[in-house]
């Protein structure tokens, strides 16, 4: 694969983010409605400060933590430890970091702000364009 697939010509600049004090059970329809998994966390300012999965969400339901009419937020089950990458990176990189991760997407970064999310498939698309050059 070329060194000169970016992350940049990859990612989704368009993604969902979700804000720590929105409650878990709305963070769960947004979910399902637009079909992902996780999103980014990210504070008034635009910071990001996390990430919730559906992981943490289910883990949060088995644990017993809410039930449809609990009032947890997203600060109290999100993941404060974000892998970030720099949309410089190459897609080679991410690629093995993905491998090396159980993530399913990373928050793509550009002075210290998310600009977008880059998934697994978008690493596959990637590697499509690669073949067809």
């Amino acid at each position: 694969m070329q060194q000169a697939l970016h992350v940049k010509n990859y990612l989704n600049p368009k993604f969902i983010t979700i804000k720590p004090d929105q409650y878990i059970t709305d963070v769960i329809f947004v979910f399902n409605k637009q079909k992902i998994f996780a999103a980014p966390v990210l504070d008034d300012l635009g910071n990001l400060v996390g990430v919730l999965s559906g992981s943490d969400c289910i883990r949060a339901s088995i644990e017993g933590n809410f039930d449809l009419n609990s009032h947890l937020t997203v600060a109290d089950i999100m993941s404060r430890e974000v892998k970030t990458v720099d949309s410089n990176y190459s897609i080679l990189f991410i690629a093995k970091e993905f491998m090396n991760t159980p993530y399913r997407f990373f928050p793509v970064m550009e002075d210290n702000r998310v600009v977008g999310v880059i998934y697994r498939g978008d690493i596959l698309r990637a590697i499509s364009d690669a073949a067809l050059k």
